[in-house]
């Protein structure tokens, strides 16, 4: 439970990037189509850096070290925005922001696997801290109305503050900035020794079967379909929909994935990750064609609802799925490919393609478009199945 508070203050983070992000970058100045590219180099830069450092932070083990300093340079840097408003200086920024932002979640992940031990099914328990703090944010910010939409700082002022808090946890909770190398594995036909033994470099084809990399291919279909109500939701309510409740339904979105979160260990138990994963991507396509079919407030909250399997459950059966495959010394290199290769190259392209559909289409044509690759990942899942045992 040492993660419960990190991890809420760090997805009170992703609360205000996730809702006003978007919409800061509009206030700035900025069309749909500029808005897109800015969130494509936002998620590219994301992707590329961690995994370049990760399987150096495996070796070390200074985890709660790197999220630490993570956080402080979110702290720093999103102020400059209001210094100089121009397309390039916004983009650096907003690289430079993402390096911190989308590090930290291989980085947490792989500590809290670290924490657990042997009793990974219990991930979900701890992440949903981080749903938590997601759903308060939003909710606050949506109550309080403390943060007005027009003015960049009072956006940039809760992400300054949130970062704080996060940053404040990791050195205030005692024993998170310890180091953990990582112990040599010494592995047998039935479990893994700890100790110390001669490990000759792997190339990644080596350290990851193909069924992780399938693994990570079914990650990325889904969460392309996920990146019009994860990274334009915001605009849709606002420019499309013309209502000012998207950070209420962003808080309703968590509040439903909380109680599938907290009980995925029982449903992975129960059904296994193969059969999980096939009905999230079920429900992500359904998402999308609800706001498509039904565009309207009542629309929205029931695509709002689908959060709660589409992501709720998705989300920690796909990272058991993928960390099943992964030796303990390669866990940060593997859950950065994860974040990386899977959820940020899919919201790169998603991203980057989304913007010019919306200007140049509708959102309408958006969500059906973005609605095809989890049904693709379905045939795929479905299609492999028995090859690899996803179902047994």
């Amino acid at each position: 439970m040492k993660m419960g508070a990190p991890l809420f203050f760090l997805f009170s983070i992703y609360g205000v990037i996730n809702t006003y992000l978007p919409i800061l970058l509009s206030s700035l100045g900025y069309g749909p189509g500029e808005i897109g590219i800015f969130l494509g180099l936002f998620e590219a830069s994301g992707l590329l850096f961690p995994i370049f450092i990760s399987s150096r932070i495996d070796k070390r083990g200074n985890y709660g070290q790197i999220l630490l300093l993570f956080g402080i340079l979110m702290f720093a840097v999103m102020p400059l925005l209001l210094a100089v408003n121009t397309f390039w200086f916004t983009a650096l920024v907003l690289i430079v922001y993402a390096v911190g932002f989308k590090g930290a979640i291989p980085v947490s992940d792989a500590l809290v696997y670290r924490l657990l031990g042997s009793e990974t099914e219990k991930y979900g328990r701890i992440r949903v801290f981080g749903s938590i703090g997601f759903v308060c944010i939003t909710l606050f910010l949506q109550i309080s109305k403390l943060v007005n939409p027009s003015v960049p700082s009072s956006i940039i002022f809760w992400l300054g503050l949130t970062s704080l808090l996060f940053s404040l946890s990791l050195v205030c909770i005692p024993g998170l900035l310890k180091r953990r190398p990582t112990e040599t594995l010494i592995e047998t036909e039935n479990h893994s020794i700890i100790g110390i033994a001669e490990v000759k470099e792997e190339s990644w084809l080596e350290k990851f079967p193909p069924v992780f990399w399938f693994g990570i291919l079914l990650v990325f279909l889904g969460y392309l379909g996920l990146v019009p109500s994860q990274r334009f939701f915001s605009l849709y309510v606002r420019e499309f929909l013309h209502l000012e409740s998207y950070a209420g339904l962003w808080a309703l979105a968590s509040i439903v994935e909380i109680p599938f979160m907290f009980l995925s260990g029982w449903f992975i138990r129960k059904l296994g990750t193969g059969k999980i994963i096939l009905i999230s991507l079920a429900v992500i396509v359904l998402r999308n064609c609800l706001y498509a079919i039904f565009p309207s407030f009542q629309g929205a909250v029931a695509g709002q609802l689908c959060h709660s399997v589409g992501f709720g459950l998705f989300h920690p059966a796909a990272v058991i799925f993928v960390c099943k495959w992964v030796s303990r010394r390669n866990l940060a290199v593997g859950m950065t490919l994860y974040t990386s290769v899977a959820v940020g190259a899919a919201n790169v392209l998603g991203n980057l393609a989304g913007g010019f559909v919306i200007e140049s289409l509708g959102y309408l044509p958006l969500f059906y478009l973005f609605a095809l690759p989890p049904l693709i990942g379905i045939g795929l899942l479905v299609s492999a199945a028995k090859r690899y045992k996803l179902f047994s």
